[in-house]
């Protein structure tokens, strides 16, 4: 099957809320996109053209109305949560001359770290690495590459402030950041 009619398949079919979000996650897996199967992934995921660059890691939760563009790898590492209406987009196009800005199509990959939060609404543009434990502020857009365990708020996205590690919970596993109290 071609990789746009899998693209097609996945944002409408496997897309569907009828699908527990497991179910949803196995038919992903069966179109192309690479899991483990332990992914959570909510209903109206959209794929702009196919299916097969998108990874999803290890318990990694997809809230609704997740966009994925084509063209480039887009990796969203382990324990990763997706607020409602994230886009994470690695095409672009260069600039062209008047008579049509938008001249060739080019697109570079994501890589969301293990352990990141991007909020509702925020867009992750091509050639961006969001660092492992980042928390990514609703509607902000993510044009350079975050540091690991920071909070970023904006448009375009800026550091806000500094997170630090803190142990797991007892009998929870995986990275957690709690905020840094601020200063008085």
């Amino acid at each position: 099957m071609a990789g746009r009619a899998r693209g097609v398949l996945a944002s409408t079919v496997a897309a569907s809320p009828v699908w527990p979000p497991r179910v949803r996650t196995r038919l992903l897996r069966l179109l192309g996109v690479r899991t483990d199967g332990s992914a959570r992934v909510l209903p109206w995921i959209r794929f702009v053209g196919g299916v097969s660059h998108l990874v999803l890691g290890r318990g990694c939760f997809v809230n609704v109305g997740l966009t994925v563009g084509a063209n480039a790898a887009v990796t969203v590492g382990e324990r990763v949560h997706l607020g409602p209406g994230v886009s994470l987009l690695p095409s672009t196009h260069d600039l062209g001359p008047s008579r049509q800005r938008a001249a060739a199509v080019t697109a570079a990959p994501i890589a969301i770290g293990d352990g990141a939060w991007l909020g509702a609404g925020v867009t992750v543009l091509g050639g961006v690495r969001v660092g492992a434990g980042c928390v990514v502020a609703a509607g902000a857009l993510v044009a350079a590459d975050t540091e690991p365990d920071c909070v970023y708020a904006g448009v375009p996205a800026r550091l806000v402030r500094r997170l630090e590690e803190v142990p797991a919970p007892a009998g929870g596993a995986g990275h957690s950041a709690a905020p840094v109290p601020a200063s008085p």
